[in-house]
């Protein structure tokens, strides 16, 4: 109940966030908020106490901000806005510190809270744009002598090595988050990698099933709100045993990816062609009807009863059967390729190399 009951409040109410991006930020807002306003609040008081209440006043502003950001960030969500405030606040709040010394003169040491918390909220390219604007002017403040925004004076050792402390402390940061960013590019360009082979098919490049599933499935998504219509096309090579029997599964394979070619240059950009397993394919066309993709069909069998495959020494012919299935709202979509596999094996049955379609049927369940 009480790891809830934290969880909550750093997340700032917003535990269920979906995005991870969106979580990590609100976690930086929430936490930087209730952080600097307790600290702040503290700060202020001791000040109260040491009677120096220019400085007390400028911080309990600043932990009354803080505040009113969490309360912000818990009623609305919008972590954007929030860690933007944290960094404009961070920022003018360690700039006057600088500037007057803040107490004792240690005010400049909570600047080195602020190049890590520039990357967090802004990143690699934004945050270091943002830290060498805001190293620029701390340069200015400290080495041009006699400007009007130093209030007070600090010894030479001191400006020297905190100078120093502060620039390596940013160099870091910048290393840090560039590192960072490199290996999230890298991450993401092999998730993009896997992401793009576990849709492809090894052997002819073509989609492969899940991404077929996926395709048509965003079709039927579609289709609830244009009506238009589409049809798929199963295709299956006649014969084929009798190559890998005769020629062997490396000429087999050539042949697939000659067919799979063959039936990718003979379809339009807008199609897909997909090996459904095996030495079948699925042909997705979109906006097409059934009448149309027959059209289809037969071009692409004629294209394949053309097709001379040259493997070593041995020339091949074959032929396709093909089954046609236009969608008819309401279906599932196994009902739809049933409907075409269903028109295959009748092409089949009827000597091979052939198209066939059928009447839709709209009542079927998957």
């Amino acid at each position: 109940m009480l790891k809830d009951w934290l969880k909550n409040i750093i997340y700032a109410g917003w535990v269920n966030e979906d995005s991870a991006d969106v979580r990590k930020q609100i976690l930086i807002s929430s936490l930087f908020s209730l952080i600097s306003f307790v600290f702040l609040i503290v700060y202020g008081c001791e000040n109260i106490i040491q009677k120096n209440l220019q400085l007390a006043t400028v911080v309990l502003i600043a932990a009354a901000i803080s505040g009113v950001n969490y309360v912000f960030l818990y009623r609305t969500g919008k972590s954007e806005i929030t860690s933007l405030v944290i960094l404009l606040l961070m920022t003018t709040l360690c700039l006057y510190l600088i500037s007057t010394g803040g107490s004792h003169n240690t005010g400049p040491l909570w600047i080195f809270v602020l190049p890590c918390l520039i990357f967090y909220i802004l990143g690699l390219y934004k945050g270091g744009a943002y830290l060498l604007a805001f190293l620029l002017i701390v340069l200015y403040i400290f080495l041009v002598p006699d400007n009007s925004l130093l209030l007070t004076e600090y010894p030479a050792a001191f400006t020297a090595r905190f100078i120093g402390a502060l620039l390596s402390l940013s160099i870091l940061a910048f290393i840090y988050e560039y590192s960072r960013e490199d290996g999230r590019r890298e991450l993401l360009n092999l998730s993009s990698k896997l992401d793009y082979l576990s849709r492809k098919d090894y052997l002819t490049g073509l989609s492969n099933r899940r991404d077929m599933f996926e395709r048509l499935r965003n079709e039927l998504s579609r289709l609830e709100r244009s009506g238009r219509v589409f049809s798929v096309l199963i295709a299956d090579i006649d014969n084929f045993k009798s190559i890998n029997d005769n020629y062997g599964h490396e000429c087999g394979d050539y042949c697939l990816k000659e067919i799979a070619n063959t039936f990718s240059t003979n379809t339009q950009k807008r199609d897909t062609v997909a090996r459904w397993g095996g030495e079948e394919f699925l042909i997705f066309l979109p906006e097409t009807t059934g009448d149309q993709a027959k059209i289809t069909a037969d071009r692409l069998r004629l294209a394949i009863e053309k097709l001379v495959i040259t493997f070593e020494e041995n020339t091949i012919h074959t032929t396709t059967s093909i089954g046609v299935a236009e969608y008819v709202p309401g279906q599932t979509l196994n009902t739809l390729i049933n409907n075409a596999d269903r028109q295959l094996y009748l092409a089949k049955s009827k000597g091979r190399n052939r198209v066939e379609i059928g009447e839709p049927r709209q009542h079927e369940t998957s």
